[in-house]
C-alpha cells in the first residue's frame, strides 16, 4: 500500500468511526421533528429513523422533554437552531389576563395568526375565549387539588403561564415545557414549567369535538404534565402520557376523546406496556386504560401515590428518566400485596371479558380484543411438518387466539400450552347467549385444559401473556397432546430490554440511540438464524460487561464512541456499505500487487 492509499484509507475510516457520539442521527432527529431539517430530502425521509421512535402529534411534551434531556449531546449549530424551542413564545402585540383566583396568567396575541377569537361579548376588553381558557384552568386546578395532587410549582408563587398559539400546523393540542429547577427539601427534583395551547381549537384536526371540549381535555392533560414536572423532572414519559390521558376522563367524563387511542394498543398487544409514547402504536396514550384497571382494583388514589413515589428518587445517572415499571412493581407489592405481573394479567383478561366496574356506560367505547390468529379446522396439530403455533412476547405484553366451532370441531376442546417461565395463560368460552366462562391454566408446562361444549358455543379464546419485565418469553399451543420428540420448547434468557451494553452506555433503554439498535435487533437480527444465534450469544455474555460499563462514566463515554459507527451503519446502511466497499477496494489493490510481485519473484 503506497502513502496515498494509506492516507485515503485513514480519511475514510476517520469519517466512519470518528463522528462525534452525539452528532448525526440525534441532531438530525430533533431538527426534523421541529421542522428545521436542512434539506427537503432529510425533512421528508426523517433520516431513516424507525417509525417506532418518532413522536406523533398529540401532546408536544415528550419531544420538548427529550430535547432538554439531550441538549448537551447536540452540536453547537443544532443548539443554536433549536434554542427557541426551549424558550417561552414571543407573541405579536401581546396581552395578558390573570384568572379570577390568580392561579393562571394567559398570554395571547392581539394580531396575527396566533391571536385567539377577539369576540368580547362581555364588553370588558378581554376576548371571551381568553376568559374561557382562564376559567377552565381554574376548574382543573380545583379538581386536582380535591384529588390530593400538589399544584404545579411556579417561581415565587406567581401565576402559572399559559400561552395561546396556533398549534394546528404542528398537530398539537398543547405542549408543556419545563423551565427551571425549583428544588426544595420536599421536592428535590422539581421543575417549573409553562404551557402552550392552541388558540381556538377550531381547525379541522380538532373538528370531532367542540372547541370547549378540546380545551377541557387539553387543560386536564397538560396541567397534569405540569404537576409531574413539579414532582420529579425525571419522570418516564410513557407513564406521564398514560396518566395525563387517563385524567382527561376523570375530570371531564363527557368528552371521551381518549377512547380513540385504545385500538392502536389492542391491535398491537404484542408490544410492551412501557413502549415509548406514540399514538400510532398506543404507546403512552393508549396505555391510559391500564390506569383505569389499576384504579378499579386499588382506587384512584393509587395512581396519585405512584407519582408521589417518584418525588425523592434521583435520576439513574443524573440525566436519564426514572423507569416507571419498577416503581409500579414496588408500590403494588408494598401497599397492595400484589404484583405488576398479576395486575397486568388481570388487565389482559379484562380486555376480553369487558367486566369494567367504572364508567360502565362507556364500556361500548372500549375497543374489543383483537386476536393474533383464528382457527376453525381441528385439531390444531403439532406434526413434523407443522410446528405448534407459537408467539414470542416482550415484557408485559399479551396475545389472543380465537377458536371458532365448525364441522370439524370437537364437542370438548382440549388446549395444550407450553411456555417459558414468564408466561401465564388462560382460556375462555363464550356460549350461544354471550356468557363467558374462564378455564385457567395452573401452569404452562405442557398443561391441557378441557373446554366443554365448544361445538355449540360462539367461540373459545386463548390468552397468553408475558407477565414479567424480561423479554422474549415464548408460548406454544395446540388442540391435541404434545407428540414426543416433535417439539422442544425454546429457552429464554434474562434479557431485560436487551441491548445491555448500549443501555449502559446511554443510560436508558428508551434513549433514541438504544431504540435504533433495538429496532435493528427486532427487525433484522431476530428474523434469521445467524442473527438469532448472535443475539443469543450476546444475551449470554454481555450483561456482566454492561454492568461494569454502567458503573464507570469514562467507560460509558468510550462505549458510546465505539457504538457510533454501528449506529451510523444502522441509520445510513447504503453510505456505510459504500464506504466499506471503497475501503476493501483500496486494500485489495496493493495486496494483490504485492501478491503478484511475490509470484513473479
Amino acid at each position: 500500500m503506497n502513502l496515498f492509499h494509506a492516507r485515503l484509507l485513514l480519511v475514510v475510516f476517520t469519517l466512519l468511526f470518528s463522528k462525534p457520539v452525539s452528532a448525526g442521527p440525534l441532531d438530525d432527529y430533533y431538527l426534523q421533528q421541529f421542522g428545521e431539517a436542512k434539506s427537503a430530502q432529510l425533512q421528508k425521509a426523517v433520516l431513516s429513523v424507525p417509525a417506532d421512535i418518532q413522536e406523533s402529534a398529540r401532546c408536544g411534551m415528550p419531544l420538548k422533554k427529550g430535547l432538554r434531556r439531550d441538549w448537551a449531546l447536540l452540536e453547537a449549530s443544532t443548539q443554536k437552531v433549536l434554542a427557541k424551542q426551549l424558550a417561552s413564545p414571543v407573541l405579536a402585540s401581546p396581552a395578558t389576563y390573570t384568572s379570577s383566583a390568580g392561579h393562571f396568567r394567559v398570554h395571547y396575541a392581539t394580531t396575527g395568526s396566533d391571536a385567539p377569537p377577539l369576540t368580547d361579548l362581555n364588553g370588558n376588553g378581554i376576548p371571551d375565549w381568553v376568559e374561557t381558557v382562564a376559567a377552565t384552568f381554574e376548574t382543573v386546578y380545583a379538581n386536582y387539588s380535591s384529588l390530593g395532587y400538589h399544584p404545579a410549582p411556579t417561581a415565587g408563587g406567581a401565576p402559572y403561564d399559559l400561552y395561546l398559539l396556533d398549534l394546528a400546523p404542528q398537530r398539537y393540542y398543547g405542549v408543556t415545557t419545563s423551565y427551571q429547577p425549583i428544588a426544595s427539601a420536599s421536592y428535590p427534583n422539581a421543575y417549573t414549567s409553562w404551557m402552550e395551547l392552541d388558540n381556538n381549537f377550531t381547525d379541522s384536526i380538532f373538528s370531532f369535538y367542540t372547541p370547549l371540549q378540546n380545551l377541557q381535555v387539553t387543560a386536564a392533560h397538560e396541567y397534569h404534565h405540569a404537576i409531574q414536572y413539579g414532582y420529579n423532572y425525571y419522570f418516564d414519559t410513557w407513564y406521564a402520557e398514560a396518566t395525563s390521558t387517563w385524567m382527561e376522563d376523570e375530570l371531564f367524563d363527557g368528552v371521551n376523546q381518549l377512547y380513540s387511542y385504545i385500538p392502536t394498543w389492542f391491535t398491537q398487544s404484542r408490544l410492551s406496556l412501557d413502549i415509548p409514547d406514540d399514538i400510532t402504536t398506543g404507546g403512552g396514550y393508549g396505555r391510559w386504560i391500564f390506569n383505569r384497571y389499576l384504579a378499579e382494583q386499588h382506587t384512584n388514589a393509587m395512581i396519585r401515590t405512584a407519582w408521589e413515589k417518584l418525588i425523592p428518587l434521583p435520576s439513574p445517572d443524573g440525566n436519564s428518566d426514572i423507569p416507571m415499571v419498577p416503581v409500579l412493581e414496588s408500590l403494588l407489592y408494598s401497599s397492595y400485596g400484589t404484583s405488576l405481573g398479576n395486575d397486568f394479567f388481570g388487565f389482559a383478561k379484562r380486555v376480553y371479558q369487558r367486566d369494567w366496574t367504572t364508567h360502565t356506560s362507556e364500556t361500548n367505547k372500549i375497543h374489543a380484543y383483537l386476536q393474533v390468529a383464528t382457527y376453525s379446522t381441528y385439531p390444531v396439530n403439532i406434526t413434523v411438518s407443522t410446528p405448534a403455533p407459537s408467539v414470542t412476547l416482550p415484557h408485559y405484553a399479551f396475545a389472543y387466539y380465537t377458536f371458532l366451532p365448525s364441522s370439524s370441531s370437537p364437542n370438548n376442546l382440549n388446549i395444550t400450552v407450553t411456555g417459558t417461565s414468564g408466561i401465564k395463560a388462560t382460556a375462555f368460552i363464550k356460549n350461544s347467549v354471550g356468557t363467558i366462562t374462564e378455564y385457567p391454566f395452573s401452569t404452562v408446562n405442557g398443561t391441557t385444559v378441557t373446554i366443554p361444549g365448544f361445538s355449540s358455543s360462539r367461540e373459545a379464546v386463548l390468552l397468553v401473556a408475558n407477565t414479567t419485565d424480561v423479554d422474549n418469553h415464548q408460548a406454544n399451543f395446540s388442540t391435541d397432546s404434545l407428540t414426543s420428540g416433535v417439539y422442544e420448547p425454546a429457552t429464554t434468557t434474562n434479557s431485560g430490554s436487551g441491548c445491555f451494553i448500549a443501555t449502559a452506555a446511554y443510560g436508558s433503554y428508551l434513549h433514541p440511540q438504544v431504540q435504533l439498535l433495538r429496532h435493528f435487533r427486532d427487525n433484522y437480527l431476530l428474523t434469521n438464524v445467524p442473527g438469532r444465534v448472535f443475539v443469543t450469544l450476546y444475551y449470554r455474555y454481555s450483561p456482566p460487561l454492561a454492568d461494569f460499563i454502567a458503573r464507570h462514566p469514562f467507560l460509558r463515554g468510550v462505549t458510546r464512541l465505539f457504538l457510533t459507527p454501528i449506529i451510523f451503519a444502522v441509520v445510513h446502511p447504503v453510505a456505510s456499505a459504500a464506504t466499506l466497499l471503497l475501503a476493501a477496494i483500496m486494500l485489495y489493490r496493493p495486496l494483490r500487487r504485492r501478491y503478484l510481485e511475490r509470484v513473479v519473484v
